[in-house]
C-alpha cells in the first residue's frame, strides 16, 4: 500500500491540535518529593484536576522546564513507567544545559545527535521515544530534516511494510532505533515534500492509522473504463446503477455522484454532486454503456474536460472523487 494514497488526508490531520488529558494524581508522588515541580504544577493545573494539553501548548511555551514536564505530560498521561519520571527529573539540568547548547548549534549534524543519544544514556528511563518528542517540540533539526517524534507504535507500522515508502527501513526495531532515527527523518521529510504536507502530519497519520488500515482487495480496484455503473460506490465494492437526471448527466442512486458522457469516447465525472432530480421514464448507464474512458472535469463548460485528460488508475479516480463535495 502506498502512503501516497492517503495525501489528502494526511494534509488535513489536526495535528497541532491533538490534545491528551492528564490527572494530577498521576504526579503527586513526584511533586512530594521534588519541591519545585509542585510549584509548577500548582500553575499548570490551577486548582483543576485534570490538565488537558495539545502539541500547540508545548509549541507555545517558552519556559524550557516547562515545556520538558508538559511534553512528558502529553506523551504519558498515564504517567511513566516504574522510577522512569523521577529518574528524569534528578537529571533534570542535564536536560536543561543538553537541549539549550542543541538550540544553539546551528546546522546539528550526524555527530551532534551520537553525541545527544550518548548523554542520555546515563539517564535510565529516558528512551528515544521520550527524548524524539522533546527533539519535536523543540524544533530541533539534525541534516535539515526536521525531528520527529518515533516511538514503538511508528516502528511497529515500519515492521509490517504496510507502507512501500517505508520499506528501506522495515527493519528498524526499538533495540536500534536510535542508530536508525535520522535516517527516519530523511525519509519522511523526502516523503513529505512529495506529498506538499509537514513531518509531522505523516508522523500522526502512521501514529493514528498506521496498523489499522487494510489494503484495498482487487475486487476494490476498478478500471479507468466505465461499466455504467457508480465508480465511487465500485469503490466501496458495491455495485449501483447510475440513472439519467433532468440535467442529462447519469447520476448515482446512492451517492449523487454524476458522470457527463461523450459517447464512445469519455465519461467525465463531475466535480458536483447531483440532487436527485431524475427524468420520470428511468434511463441507466449500463443499458447503454460503450467503454468510454473515465475522465476528470477540468473546465465548467461542455464537454467539461478540455484539455482532453483521462485518469490512468484506480486510486486517481479515488482521490478525484474524495474532493468532490
Amino acid at each position: 500500500m502506498n502512503i501516497t494514497a492517503f495525501k489528502t488526508l494526511i494534509s488535513n490531520l489536526p495535528v497541532r491540535q491533538q490534545s491528551f488529558s492528564t490527572k494530577r494524581t498521576t504526579w503527586e508522588k513526584a511533586e512530594n518529593q521534588i519541591e519545585w515541580l509542585k510549584k509548577l504544577n500548582d500553575n499548570l493545573f490551577n486548582g483543576k484536576k485534570n490538565l488537558v494539553i495539545s502539541r500547540q501548548d508545548i509549541f507555545e511555551t517558552t519556559d524550557l522546564r516547562e515545556l520538558i514536564i508538559k511534553t512528558i505530560y502529553w506523551g504519558y498521561p498515564g504517567g511513566m513507567r516504574g522510577n522512569h519520571f523521577m529518574n528524569i527529573l534528578k537529571h533534570i539540568d542535564l536536560l536543561e544545559s543538553t537541549f539549550s547548547k542543541l538550540k544553539q548549534t546551528q546546522n546539528s549534524t550526524s555527530n551532534d545527535f551520537n553525541e545527544l543519544s550518548q548523554t542520555f544514556k546515563n539517564i535510565s528511563g529516558l528512551g528515544l521515544s521520550t527524548y524524539s518528542k522533546l527533539l519535536y517540540f523543540l524544533q530541533i533539526t539534525f541534516n535539515d530534516n526536521p525531528c520527529l517524534i518515533l516511538d514503538k507504535r511508528l516502528i511497529d507500522v515500519f515492521a509490517t511494510e504496510t507502507y512501500s515508502e517505508f520499506n528501506s527501513i522495515k527493519k528498524i526495531r526499538y533495540d536500534n532505533a536510535e542508530k536508525k532515527y535520522l535516517d527516519f527523518l530523511q525519509l519522511t521529510n523526502e516523503i513529505s515534500k512529495n506529498l506538499v504536507t509537514s513531518g509531522e502530519n505523516i508522523e500522526q497519520f502512521l501514529f493514528i492509522f498506521g496498523n489499522n488500515l487494510k489494503p484495498k482487495s482487487a475486487d476494490q480496484e476498478i478500471s479507468n473504463m466505465w461499466n455504467g455503473k457508480c465508480p465511487e460506490s465500485l469503490l466501496s465494492g458495491k455495485t449501483v446503477r447510475m440513472r439519467l437526471n433532468q440535467q442529462d448527466f447519469f447520476e448515482s442512486e446512492e451517492t449523487g455522484l454524476q458522470i457527463c458522457i461523450i459517447p464512445g469516447v469519455q465519461a467525465v465525472i463531475l466535480n458536483f454532486r447531483g440532487k436527485g432530480k431524475f427524468r420520470t421514464t428511468p434511463s441507466y448507464a449500463d443499458e447503454i454503456e460503450n467503454g468510454e474512458i473515465l475522465s476528470p472535469q477540468n473546465t465548467d463548460r461542455p464537454p467539461f474536460n478540455n484539455p482532453t485528460v483521462a485518469f490512468g488508475n484506480s486510486e486517481e479516480i479515488e482521490n478525484y472523487i474524495s474532493t468532490i463535495k
